[in-house]
């Protein structure tokens, strides 16, 4: 339906419901929004939460508002960064298609919410961004975003574009590493049969020392190709 970013508290927004970000021990995330709301719901909070005893990686459920000012709250489990292989980007996705159903099942218009996996656990902000607002314009729900921080609210505002390649790194086994203009780097799949590309903040020491003395250097025009893959594929 609608989505947009604010910087103002989360408490004081004007939602018919709230998300917060768990743990996997369902301990409520470290972050501004979370801990703000945290604050408020207190120990009830905490024990609500606590009460659901799992919940899945790319979930979200319907918890107790403790006395929020909201009509209805809910948890979500989020991703964190493991190695960009482990499905993490799909993950997002399915976190937020979870909440926002949960959210539309219980009949809410509104959500006042953080950007999930955004701040810490190692995930690429830009693409942590890219799937909230993407998954947020299929949802009939109005979403609010509210920014942990005023560098985030910055990053939100700014148009999302694919970084560019500034370098090619190195390889290891069935990988290779490009550096990004963005600071982060891309890893692509050398397997001619597999065409695959993700994101990832930093990149294994391995990379750093020469690569695999026992493997071949990759030869320019495999370099090249690996560049095509990377400027066709959107991750």
């Amino acid at each position: 339906m609608a989505y947009c970013v604010t910087q103002e508290d989360i408490l004081s927004l004007r939602a018919d419901a709230a998300a917060v970000s768990v743990e996997i021990s369902l301990e409520i995330s470290p972050f501004p929004v979370c801990l703000a709301v945290a604050e408020a719901g207190g120990e009830a909070l905490r024990a609500a939460i606590r009460e659901k005893r799992f919940l899945p990686v790319g979930s979200a459920v319907e918890v107790d508002r403790c006395a929020l000012p909201f009509a209805h709250l809910f948890a979500a489990a989020a991703p964190i960064w493991l190695t960009g292989k482990a499905n993490e980007l799909l993950a997002l996705h399915r976190t937020y298609q979870s909440l926002f159903d949960a959210a539309e099942a219980a009949g809410c218009q509104s959500l006042a919410m953080p950007f999930l996996s955004a701040l810490r656990y190692r995930f690429p902000r830009d693409e942590a961004i890219r799937i909230a607002f993407a998954e947020a314009e299929k949802t009939a729900l109005k979403v609010i975003f509210a920014a942990d921080t005023p560098e985030l609210y910055a990053q939100s505002r700014k148009p999302y574009r694919k970084p560019k390649i500034v370098s090619y790194v190195g390889w290891y086994r069935d990988h290779a590493i490009f550096e990004l203009d963005n600071g982060s780097f891309a890893r692509i799949d050398i397997r001619p049969e597999i065409t695959d590309v993700t994101p990832i903040p930093y990149f294994e020491a391995c990379y750093r020392t020469g690569n695999n003395p026992l493997q071949p250097p990759l030869p320019e025009a495999e370099i090249k190709r690996l560049r095509r893959i990377y400027e066709e594929n959107d991750w």
